[in-house]
């Protein structure tokens, strides 16, 4: 295995300038820092780029290096307050070994919100991009950039995706659950639990095969989902809460600022603020700026929602300046917009719950929410445009 981690400047640009000074900062500002695009907007050579890099790192064995640290330490990495930052931690590590290979990559994520309704009819499982289910008795996947791989951890096996639900992926979260999410946690331990049970867990139970075990990073669906997990995440530190870690450990104890990264032993402090340190990147969607506002979705939810169910699912939203001078929406109304229904989301089966270990009571009452909302967005007319 070639131990190659030089850091490269290409794909960077100027870093605009923080107006928030934060006295728990400690990192030097990034002089430049790089985007991540979501997978779909990559140009043709760039995509021709990124699936070079991943068969040579393939081939020198770092997706089962990868396999091996996120299946050891599975247990530990869950399920408390290490999820946000050992991800964020654990993906610029990856991007830092591919760009040993090629100063030009950098990692992109995938929106799966954008194609929540109907999952497996995504372009990115296309033959084009990451490819689809997996074929025969050991769900081989036979096209994408990964098709006809030999993996070699934890032992050797093809390749394998399990699509749930005879291959035909019932609904996952849409937009506008994951934008509640974001405005409604006030605590990490709430928006932790949200987001980790909802769109992060569905994800990988969905898609089955290498993505569903604990050695989840043999599929590089991983650092598209966790990319994308740790934008989230990005989206909701920016609405006040940059600095926000209350949550415990998975020793139970109190988690600090100063407390440690599991597996890399660096105080967490060190991965909070993008465009510090070593988290020299932003997302394509989301840029390093002081407050987050997703602007297209929010002014939809503005100009389509009854004020009550604005402010009861939207917090953030309902107190926009926007928001103060619509005209409140009355269910008819918003019936009449184009656009569809939300769908309900999959729900997980007890036989997972009990195998990860998770708390049934914390599930089920996170599927409860996800359930109240879209029947309090679908009884209010609304009608999404995704």
């Amino acid at each position: 295995m070639r131990l190659i981690f030089s850091f490269l400047a290409a794909a960077a640009i100027a870093l605009p300038a923080l107006s928030v000074a934060n006295a728990q900062q400690t990192q030097p500002a990034c002089s430049s820092i790089y985007t991540r695009p979501e997978i779909l907007s990559m140009s043709a050579s760039q995509w021709t780029l990124t699936k070079s890099v991943l068969s040579a790192m393939h081939r020198d064995g770092w997706f089962a290096w990868f396999a091996q640290i996120h299946d050891s330490w599975f247990g530990k990495i869950h399920s408390s307050s290490q999820f946000f930052p050992f991800h964020r931690r654990f993906i610029y590590d990856w991007e830092r070994v591919a760009r040993g290979y090629n100063g030009a990559y950098v990692q992109p994520y995938w929106d799966e919100t954008r194609d929540y309704r109907t999952p497996a009819l995504s372009q990115v499982l296309t033959s084009s991009w990451v490819g689809g289910n997996g074929q025969g008795s050991n769900f081989c996947v036979q096209d994408g950039n990964q098709a006809g791989w030999n993996m070699t951890y934890p032992s050797d096996h093809c390749f394998s995706r399990n699509f749930t639900n005879n291959g035909n992926l019932a609904p996952w979260y849409s937009p506008e659950y994951l934008q509640s999410i974001i405005e409604r946690g006030d605590s990490m331990t709430t928006f932790r639990f949200h987001v980790e049970l909802t769109l992060h867990g569905v994800v990988h139970f969905n898609m089955g095969g290498d993505l569903f075990q604990n050695y989840s990073p043999n599929d590089w669906i991983f650092m598209l989902h966790h990319a994308n997990i740790d934008r989230l995440w990005w989206q909701w530190q920016m609405n006040n809460h940059m600095w926000t870690i209350e949550d415990r450990n998975f020793d139970n104890t109190t988690t600090t600022l100063s407390t440690n990264i599991a597996y890399y032993n660096e105080p967490i402090s060190t991965v909070m603020q993008l465009g510090y340190g070593s988290m020299c990147h932003q997302y394509a969607s989301d840029p390093i700026r002081p407050q987050a506002h997703n602007s297209t979705l929010q002014n939809t939810l503005i100009n389509s929602l009854p004020n009550d169910v604005l402010s009861t699912w939207f917090p953030i939203t309902a107190k926009l300046p926007a928001a103060a001078a619509a005209p409140n929406i009355t269910p008819d109304i918003a019936a009449s917009r184009p656009g569809k229904p939300i769908p309900y989301p999959t729900q997980f089966p007890q036989d997972w719950v009990k195998t990860r270990s998770r708390d049934p009571t914390t599930v089920n009452s996170i599927e409860k929410d996800a359930r109240d909302f879209v029947t309090a967005m679908n009884n209010a007319g609304y009608k999404s445009p995704g």
